[in-house]
């Protein structure tokens, strides 16, 4: 009986715990982090120097391209959240140099995918499905369609870092009023 009385509060107080309300999960991070604060993470992670091997091959042939060595290296990220927009300076290879800019307010879509994956699309709207292309390393994309024929991408080694930025880089599209309106 002594037990009884020793277990029966614990008992009861456990009963009165699950019948109070549970309060809502805090908001994420990335649902209250400020525009500033979400350019400062994106143009600290941008900065990526990528350099791979590209293996060209024609399935109907069964023929293979030589290798290419490629590299794209992208500095001198900024942002400035007034004007919604991120500047960047890329270097393709040796002889390729280019600053970039990204108005925020202008980017329809922010999606990230395997860069092999890029180059079936690539070929395929180029009607040649036949030539595939092998990357090595693994290069993973960040792609910010601006219009129906442009677009920029950033190159990432990590899969998970570019998941990251996209989210980061949608969320700011979002505050600064880009975006495409779906309506399913």
């Amino acid at each position: 009986m002594k037990a009884f009385w020793t277990i029966a509060p614990l008992l009861l107080a456990s009963v009165f715990a699950n019948a109070q309300e549970i309060p809502p999960l805090a908001p994420l991070r990335g649902d209250v982090a400020s525009l500033s604060d979400t350019l400062n993470f994106i143009v600290e992670k941008l900065p990526v120097t990528a350099n791979f091997m590209i293996y060209g091959h024609n399935n109907i042939t069964g023929t293979d391209d030589p290798p290419i060595r490629a590299s794209q290296a992208l500095t001198k990220a900024s942002s400035n959240a007034g004007s919604c927009s991120i500047s960047f300076h890329l270097k393709f290879g040796t002889s390729v140099e280019r600053d970039g800019e990204i108005l925020l307010k202008q980017v329809q879509e922010v999606s990230f995918m395997p860069w092999e994956t890029s180059s079936q699309q690539a070929n395929a709207k180029a009607g040649h499905p036949e030539q595939t292309v092998k990357v090595d390393p693994a290069i993973t994309l960040v792609v910010v369609k601006i219009a129906p024929n442009r677009r920029v991408t950033f190159n990432f080694y990590d899969e998970s870092l570019a998941e990251r930025v996209t989210l980061a880089l949608k969320h700011a599209v979002s505050l600064c009023g880009g975006g495409k309106p779906e309506t399913f």
